[in-house]
């Protein structure tokens, strides 16, 4: 049994009837990435010098869909300038309607997700 790769991929309810798997992927990630992206947006932060990095949110869904901030990984830079941005995601991430989870073999089973997060501010 391969525990690395999943029957069906979670799924958010506008992702839930696509069949094909890669489609099924790219969905599920684009919506996550436009969700957290606009609640994100309604946060102002004020900066010095224009930023461009990328963060790394790791989540995890559980088998009943439940989807929970694991870490971030961020730049330094990105530590100190905005110290709440932990708590805005960990909020984002509460926010998200719910989650069909992956199936394996006709389990729902937890999944871990890594998303990238492009950071672009401008003075």
């Amino acid at each position: 049994m391969n525990f690395t790769s999943v029957d069906t991929y979670p799924s958010f309810k506008e992702c839930y009837s696509i069949i094909d798997k890669t489609n099924k992927t790219d969905c599920f990630r684009t919506t996550i990435h436009q969700k957290i992206g606009a609640e994100l947006s309604q946060f102002s932060f004020l900066v010095k010098d224009t930023i461009s990095e990328t963060i790394t949110v790791n989540v995890i869904i559980n088998s009943k869909g439940k989807i929970i901030l694991d870490d971030i990984q961020s730049s330094e830079n990105i530590t100190t300038t905005f110290s709440t941005l932990d708590s805005i995601l960990k909020v984002s991430i509460q926010n998200l309607p719910t989650i069909y989870p992956a199936i394996k073999r006709g389990i729902p089973v937890t999944t871990k997700y890594s998303l990238p997060i492009r950071i672009q501010l401008k003075e």
